[in-house]
């Protein structure tokens, strides 16, 4: 009976730790536009789309923490919040938390987003680059 004991609190001491690691999810790619080359976001004036699910964890980002800004915030906007998921294996993680990042589109236009790390994000340093366009029905 103490074999099983003791199996069952390692069991949920490597799932807690597993559960901690760094990591990110790209939330947006399941958002984009299948018809387009480019990486293309199309959004509905006044929705909010999860971009970013950043998980702070184990053994940490180490000078690059993923970020997303963008060119055009009368467009779009990017607000970022801290949270925690009790799911497991998702990001942010239960133990340690992290951020979750969404895009607001606010008007009709086009916009660009670029994704990158938070320490040096800028017009000609990202990642990635992501094209939004806000349609009004």
């Amino acid at each position: 009976m103490k074999i099983r004991m003791v199996v069952v609190l390692f069991l949920a001491f490597v799932f807690s730790f597993l559960h901690g690691c760094a990591g990110v999810r790209n939330s947006y790619l399941s958002h984009l536009d299948k018809t387009s080359e480019e990486p293309l976001l199309r959004v509905k004036k006044g929705e909010v789309v999860e971009l970013l699910s950043i998980g702070d964890g184990f053994p940490g980002w180490w000078g690059y923490y993923p970020w997303a800004k963008t060119l055009n915030p009368r467009v779009v906007s990017i607000e970022c919040r801290d949270s925690r998921s009790l799911i497991p294996f998702r990001e942010p993680g239960v133990v340690f938390g992290g951020k979750v990042c969404n895009l607001v589109a606010h008007e009709e236009g086009e916009a660009t987003v670029l994704l990158g790390s938070k320490f040096n994000l800028s017009e000609s340093n990202y990642a990635e680059r992501l094209d939004v366009d806000v349609y009004d029905e």
